[in-house]
């Protein structure tokens, strides 16, 4: 079984990076406790990347939208050829499907949109 490379596209970085900082404010430990669960859970999708489930929403779902809970936490991500593209963390308290159009609402199922994808110096994750 070969691995998929999982990365994190510029918004979910600047959404982790928002986690951090915020839970940094009361207790750095737990901050950073954080971001590495949540680089953990996210990395083990080069392994299961189907692990998350369907997202609810019909528009989301037929897009191919996934999403893998990260408590609070949820991360939104599709599963495109041997690519896990992460697209937003956001906490679950969050009316998801209104961010839809945030994350790609307008891209054709199955291709993330041109403007979604970075190449890797410009500071997506990759793993």
């Amino acid at each position: 079984m070969e691995a998929y490379n999982v990365r994190f596209l510029q918004e979910a970085l600047d959404d982790l990076e928002e986690i951090v900082l915020y839970i940094a404010q009361d207790n750095k430990t737990a901050a950073l406790m954080m971001h590495d669960e949540i680089i953990k859970k996210a990395s083990d999708l080069s392994i299961f990347p189907k692990r998350g489930r369907l997202v609810p929403d019909k528009k989301m779902r037929e897009a191919g939208y996934r999403m893998l809970f990260i408590k609070p936490y949820i991360a939104f991500y599709r599963v495109i050829s041997q690519n896990v593209f992460i697209y937003r963390v956001i906490h679950g308290a969050i009316d998801y499907p209104m961010l839809y159009e945030k994350i790609g609402g307008a891209t054709v199922p199955g291709r993330p949109s041109p403007n979604k994808l970075r190449q890797s110096n410009e500071g997506d994750l990759q793993f």
